[in-house]
């Protein structure tokens, strides 16, 4: 069955004090994106995360976030070694230019990276991955199921806008069999061999029937399928572009249409398919 591509699933645990949430959302691509933000010291695990959702989903741009609450935040820390450093080259610059020196502390503190906040080490700790890992997976199986619940609504509109192309191919074909049987009234056999050689649409009708008969049993099928969905589109289009621009009828060209136009919604609605 088709699965949508728009989703979200959110899951939070708690560890050492802290609360962490971890939030997935997915919206439609051509191919498979992702978007990873996670706090500090967490860098290492993008690519593991990245390896867990690719196992799961296929396609669409994958925004991944891990957010941290802390009740009193990080322990900020006095890098003196660095402020002495700072200070001095100051004092160097200030004697070497023979400019006078009229900084303050204040100034000095807020230079890059004198003063920071503690990075806690329990990111490495197997406790908080193994709680990190079952978040991951409950955010994944909520978004998984939201798109495979937009992939059902998807598919029964998809089903009924072929069911539609169905009931104007009987209409055309029908249409087909009533003009060569009053053409064989009042044409002789030369003319009506002329005639169904430039204007037979059998051809195109047995091919649309089997293009949509394949997108009728590709749609149930499991995996990825919009791209392949997408192409058999394409050739029933092709089709009926051939079909109406060799078979000249007012009725025909009207079914023609009509089929053109659920193609066009069928090509819009599977850009929202995995």
């Amino acid at each position: 069955m088709i699965r949508g591509m728009t989703g979200f699933g959110t899951s939070s645990f708690s560890y050492k004090g802290k609360r962490y949430v971890v939030n997935i959302r997915s919206v439609n691509h051509k191919f498979l994106d992702f978007v990873i933000n996670l706090p500090d010291g967490l860098f290492s695990l993008e690519a593991k995360i990245k390896k867990e959702l690719s196992k799961c989903l296929n396609r669409g741009r994958i925004t991944f976030q891990l957010l941290s609450f802390e009740p009193y935040g990080n322990e900020p820390v006095l890098n003196k070694q660095l402020l002495s450093k700072y200070f001095n080259l100051i004092k160097n610059i200030s004697r070497s230019l023979k400019i006078k020196q009229d900084i303050g502390l204040r100034d000095i503190i807020d230079l890059p990276e004198v003063i920071y906040f503690k990075r806690s080490d329990e990111y490495s700790d197997r406790k908080f991955l193994s709680l990190f890992n079952r978040a991951l997976h409950k955010s994944l199986g909520d978004l998984s199921s939201l798109r495979k619940k937009e992939g059902e609504a998807i598919c029964l509109d998809l089903l009924r806008r072929t069911q539609k192309i169905n009931q104007k191919l009987k209409l055309i074909k029908r249409r087909l069999i009533s003009i060569i049987e009053g053409q064989k009234t009042r044409l002789s056999n030369e003319e009506l061999k002329d005639f169904l050689k430039n204007y037979n649409i059998e051809e195109e009708i047995v091919r649309l029937d089997f293009h949509v008969k394949i997108f009728k049993k590709t749609i149930i099928q499991k995996g990825p399928l919009g791209k392949i969905l997408d192409f058999i589109t394409q050739e029933i289009q092709r089709e009926i572009n051939t079909l109406s621009a060799k078979f000249r009828d007012s009725k025909v060209s009207y079914d023609s249409v009509i089929i053109k136009d659920e193609i066009e919604k069928i090509r819009e609605q599977l850009q929202n398919v995995e």
